[in-house]
């Protein structure tokens, strides 16, 4: 026996999950910044939203601080793990996803508020499965597509594809959570912009989408969503109804002015005309805080955030990391656009939250946990450059 070495080959003695070594000074410094700095802002907004000053457990503000930094420790123990152990370990992430979607739509388990069943009660806070069927739906769709290579070329692969997301989506849209099953269509999309299947397939399934829109809006659409719809379209006129959020966020932005009010917060807040400033509209509450310097600032943020992770897609060295950072670049940026378009009327209100800002500990946990992953790929990606032979 005698050992040779081969640049880029892995040593066959050596065991799949330990075949690279852990580069710490791979790891993202300004990726997780960044981060801070958006958790940090979203905390106080949540904080001065909730009109509550005191530091206690009371605060949401404070609560959501104390849930980012137990985040960010799932986070970086993620990171220290071989990020081919998700890919080897994702169909039973993926399936362990499926189940939780299942329970929480029975009755007695999930938790029903306004006419959805989407959460579980934890007590201190609650968990909506559905955030963290993304990240497992996204870990085997990056699995499937990294094992067949050029095997989506094949239309059997390819409808493979659409079934593994389509799966949980159907259980995230019988909650009922269209803004959510939405995302899971957003993971798909991102991950054919790697795999690159057979054009015709990609536009058989635009020319259908009209079809598909339509039964969607026609049969599965609650009617509050379609009449937001019609409002954004201008085609309901409901200035204290369905219009109502949207025009308020709308004068929370403008009157933020070039500095902000401060922590109060703006006319709309102060006099709560504007809700759910915690989630969906914490952009409209935070822009009357921090006026246009301060939105810049967090646009600014999200702008760096995103390109450290599509860094990643770059950087790493398999289909895997590439599919995995390419579908949370994905996912970071759409969901980031819908939630500002909204606040600012550009887009139709959807219930979807702004990353790392609005309250929530499932959407924070999970692109904690996402980023982890992006900190593991970059950490590992290098190989043994020696084989035994």
């Amino acid at each position: 026996m005698r050992t040779r070495t081969v640049p880029g080959r892995l040593p066959s003695s050596v065991r799949r999950f330990g075949a690279t070594n852990i580069h710490l000074g791979d790891f993202d410094g300004f990726m997780l910044v960044t981060t801070l700095v958006l958790m940090t802002f979203g905390a106080i907004a949540i904080s001065s939203a909730s009109g509550i000053e005191a530091t206690t457990l009371e605060n949401p503000g404070v609560r959501q601080a104390l849930l980012a930094l137990v985040g960010v420790a799932l986070s970086l123990v993620v990171a220290s793990i071989d990020y081919r152990f998700f890919a080897t370990a994702s169909w039973v992430l993926y399936y362990a996803g499926v189940v939780f979607l299942a329970l929480v739509l029975v009755p007695g388990i999930g938790t029903e508020i306004q006419g959805g069943r989407r959460w579980f009660d934890l007590g201190f806070f609650t968990l909506q499965p559905s955030e963290f069927a993304k990240l497992t739906t996204m870990l085997a769709l990056a699995s499937f597509v990294s094992s067949r290579a050029d095997g989506l070329k094949e239309f059997g692969n390819f409808l493979l594809s659409l079934a593994i997301v389509g799966l949980p989506m159907a259980l995230v849209m019988a909650e009922p959570d269209f803004d959510s099953a939405l995302m899971f269509g957003v993971v798909w999309a991102a991950m054919m912009f790697v795999s690159r299947p057979r054009l015709a397939y990609i536009l058989g399934l635009v020319a259908i989408t009209p079809v598909v829109l339509f039964f969607a809006y026609t049969f599965l659409l609650r009617e509050f969503h379609r009449v937001r719809i019609q409002a954004f379209l201008g085609q309901v006129e409901d200035p204290l109804g369905v219009s109502y959020q949207s025009t308020q966020a709308r004068i929370s932005i403008g009157s933020g002015g070039v500095f902000g009010y401060g922590l109060g917060g703006g006319t709309p807040s102060q006099l709560d005309l504007l809700s759910v400033r915690t989630s969906d509209f914490v952009f409209a509450h935070a822009s009357s805080m921090f006026g246009f310097v301060g939105m810049f600032a967090l646009l600014a943020c999200f702008v760096i955030l995103l390109l450290r992770v599509l860094r990643v897609a770059e950087i790493s060295s398999d289909s895997f990391g590439q599919c995995m950072a390419v579908g949370i670049a994905a996912v970071l940026c759409f969901q980031a656009i819908v939630n500002i378009g909204m606040n600012l009327g550009l887009l139709p209100v959807a219930g979807i939250p702004l990353p790392f800002v609005s309250v929530g500990v499932s959407s924070l946990w999970t692109f904690l946990l996402a980023e982890g992953i992006l900190q593991s790929i970059l950490m590992h990606h290098r190989k043994l450059a020696f084989q035994r032979v």
